[in-house]
């Protein structure tokens, strides 16, 4: 291993799946850039048609393009191919952060037709851990900041809640109750 330095042997390739919730996506980009930058990670980012329309509205879109080293906008649930690149193993983990109640429906009920959940049941049939932060976790109101900086209240449902639940007991799925825990599975990443 001569030339090499511990950063390098510890690297760790991420598929970040971003879907269209503007709730918590400035946060989870912020979050993100840090991680990549204190742990020399290697992300890939891959937006759903809709994270992309989420994106440009928060004015991120070009920050996303600027600072990670890779993004793929979704085209089909099989364009780009990412879920054969988790598969072949290109990625230690797919994270999807943050994810909508929609993603998050379709992942529990096994729908996978959009690039996000067919990557998702991909994963989960090669043993490739899959991380979700849904927006949606405890039913009630809750202020959420709109680009022009103006709250947001929203209500979250007792359906969508009860689809994280449902979630958390499948195999091959973790869900994360906040951003800041994303930095805990990069670590456990970085050592297996």
């Amino acid at each position: 291993m001569e030339g090499k330095s511990v950063e390098e042997d510890k690297h760790v390739r991420i598929a970040w799946g971003i879907t269209g919730s503007g709730d918590k996506l400035t946060e989870c980009v912020t979050f993100m850039e840090q991680l990549t930058k204190k742990y020399n990670l290697e992300v890939h980012v891959y937006p759903s048609k809709e994270g992309v329309v989420v994106l440009k509205y928060y004015k991120l879109l070009k920050e996303v393009k600027d600072y990670f080293s890779k993004l793929s906008t979704e085209k089909s649930p099989n364009a780009p191919f990412l879920s054969g690149e988790i598969q072949l193993g290109t990625y230690k983990l797919f994270l999807i952060a943050p994810a909508t109640a929609n993603t998050v429906a379709k992942i529990a009920y096994g729908i996978a037709d959009s690039l996000i959940t067919n990557s998702a049941a991909q994963a989960m049939k090669v043993d490739v851990p899959v991380y979700i932060f849904p927006v949606d976790q405890k039913e009630g109101e809750i202020l959420t900041t709109l680009p022009n900086g103006r709250d947001l209240k929203l209500r979250i449902r007792k359906e969508d809640v009860e689809n994280v639940d449902k979630l958390r007991g499948m195999r091959g799925i973790t869900i994360l109750s906040r951003i800041e825990e994303i930095e805990a599975v990069v670590k456990k990443n970085m050592q297996v």
